[in-house]
């Protein structure tokens, strides 16, 4: 049985790049995501936006483990290639630019490891992105807190969200309706001790509000497309 492993990515439009241009080089990407899910090398994809800002959300299918480059830019570049010529570059250390960068997984409420853990057994009626800033001197709370929630497995939730970072931005990826399959990573019924010390530590002043989503920590961003 093949593996299965979930990543997101963020990426930049170019500056002048013209609108029937990035739409069209979306659809190509969305053939090619449709073509690899037929040939069963992935089980779900989408591309979202906000403004020039771009994020992506993969569950890749392999025989084994990706880990290193085949992970952090072979698996985008091997279904989003079409868009790489309009997107701004992001430095590597060692010289060199990448299109998409890897975004560092920090919360998810279920860690599948083979295909046949994640199975979906009612459809989603809608595959979402949202995103959220951090603010830079919480940013390590944020990240603690949170891995600390993994780590316990108790605190039950939406199966499907998988929340990433890259820089102090959170992109976190979720089906609707979210209340298909609740379950926590140790599929216990014990009560959290992390979800009190999160709570303690007052969530909203992690955040910084977008001006189109005010009371809210994360903004809800357009689907360009999802499978």
């Amino acid at each position: 049985m093949k593996r299965i492993t979930r990543a997101s990515f963020r990426a930049v439009a170019r500056e002048g790049t013209a609108p029937p241009a990035l739409e069209a080089a979306v659809r190509a990407a969305a053939q090619a995501c449709r073509e690899q899910k037929k040939a069963g090398s992935l089980s779900a994809a989408g591309i979202f936006r906000y403004g020039p800002a771009l994020f992506f959300y993969l569950e890749a299918l392999t025989d084994g483990p990706l880990t290193g480059r085949s992970l952090t830019e072979a698996l985008p570049e091997s279904v989003f290639s079409a868009l790489a010529p309009y997107l701004r570059g992001w430095p590597r250390l060692r010289g060199g630019e990448r299109p998409f960068a890897y975004m560092t997984p920090v919360f998810w409420h279920d860690q599948p490891v083979y295909q046949g853990d994640y199975v979906r057994a009612v459809p989603p009626e809608k595959c979402c992105g949202r995103i959220a800033l951090l603010r830079p001197e919480k940013l390590m709370s944020y990240v603690t807190h949170h891995q600390e929630l993994v780590r316990e497995g108790l605190l039950r939730g939406d199966r499907f969200q998988f929340i990433s970072l890259h820089e102090n931005v959170l992109f976190s990826y979720f089906e609707t309706p979210r209340d298909r399959e609740v379950v926590n990573i140790r599929r216990s019924d014990r009560p959290s001790e992390a979800i009190e010390s999160w709570a303690e530590a007052d969530p909203d002043s992690h955040f910084l509000r977008f001006p189109e989503s005010p009371g809210e920590n994360f903004h809800v961003i357009e689907t360009l497309f999802a499978l």
